[in-house]
């Protein structure tokens, strides 16, 4: 069966392929996509922002249905909705074995002959292992299943920081992870305060449900979360955007005790934190990076229970085939949260 993917050439340069789809192994699983997310990271790759190598085949939020699997796979009907998250976990090396398989050594190891690098969602079908597929159930419409993978980056980060129902949190940045984090831990019963600079942002952080959301550029943000937290500060502050004083200043605004996770890289080797704080204050700092199989098993099980509202989100259909006027709309639009490219 032919397969058209959409592959990196080079920085801003792209092809259209049409290649044989590779035959289903035993612990495989044929999927014909329905979409896939457009992420940050690709288009840093595509732009060269993110140095990488070529040829690369990006698309690593893929929804879509279940078309063949091979012996020993159980569990799948032909015809089911899925989430894929494409990530390889052998299981065998240190960091598998620690829990912590997001840094599987095999991800650095040799690609089979032929094999392009990247996680393939670029396309109209992809042959997966059957532990990078999760069903969907029906109570969600099926392009949902492309936030299954930013979704898990957020649980495992929830999960990681050890907040409890009755908290409060601070959710620092209200782009679609800032709002993610908000409407996990409002699922975990956490009362969240999103801080956002962008008028629209914190405007939608409201309507989707925050229950305070504070403008750091126009107000004391410190002393408004004080005051809120009737001067205790809140027990996690979850940073995904803002730069590295903003590190420090959430520290500020934390709970004796209390931690700080950081999701968004600061990409700068100059930034100080204020070590005082974390000492008398006895806080944590809380380093998280892509989701583990734990915590994409539990974002495909919220989001397929249909409880997570995520109506607000705009999710914009975009065209696999025209990734020049796709990635022009991405980086010029910030209301759009996510384009879904379909083949």
């Amino acid at each position: 069966m032919k397969n058209r993917i959409l592959v990196f050439s080079d920085v801003k340069k792209s092809e259209i392929l049409e290649v044989e789809t590779k035959s289903v192994a035993a612990d495989e699983v044929l999927i014909k996509i329905d979409s896939c997310g457009l992420c940050t990271w690709e288009r840093h790759i595509y732009s060269g922002k993110e140095p990488a190598g070529f040829p690369f085949h990006g698309g690593h939020e893929i929804a879509g249905t279940v078309v063949e699997f091979g012996k020993n796979v159980t569990g799948l009907t032909v015809g089911a909705p899925a989430a894929v998250v494409s990530w390889k976990r052998c299981n065998a090396c240190d960091p598998c074995r620690k829990g912590f398989d997001n840094h599987c050594e095999s991800m650095s190891g040799d690609l089979p002959q032929g094999t392009l690098w990247g996680p393939g969602g670029f396309a109209e079908y992809i042959v997966v292992k059957n532990y990078e597929v999760f069903p969907l159930g029906n109570k969600v419409p099926l392009h949902y299943g492309t936030l299954a993978e930013p979704l898990s980056c957020v649980t495992r980060g929830v999960k990681r920081s050890h907040i409890k129902t009755g908290d409060t949190a601070v959710v620092v940045g209200a782009g679609i992870m800032g709002l993610l984090f908000m409407k996990v831990l409002q699922y975990r019963g956490v009362q969240v305060i999103v801080a956002e600079i962008d008028a629209k942002r914190r405007n939608l952080a409201s309507t989707m449900g925050a229950e305070y959301t504070i403008n750091p550029a126009e107000v004391d943000w410190q002393e408004q979360i004080m005051k809120i937290t009737k001067g205790k500060g809140a027990e996690t502050v979850f940073y995904t955007a803002g730069g590295g004083e903003m590190i420090n200043n959430c520290m500020k605004v934390t709970a004796i005790g209390g931690s700080v996770v950081i999701y968004a890289p600061i990409h700068s080797t100059k930034t100080v934190l204020e070590s005082d704080i974390i000492h008398y204050n006895e806080l944590n700092i809380i380093g998280t990076i892509r989701h583990d199989k734990e915590s994409v098993f539990e974002a495909v099980r919220i989001l397929g229970s249909g409880k997570l509202d995520l109506t607000g989100l705009n999710l914009v259909n975009g065209n696999l085939y025209d990734i020049v006027a796709e990635m022009e709309k991405a980086d010029n639009d910030l209301d759009i949260h996510r384009i879904l490219l379909k083949p």
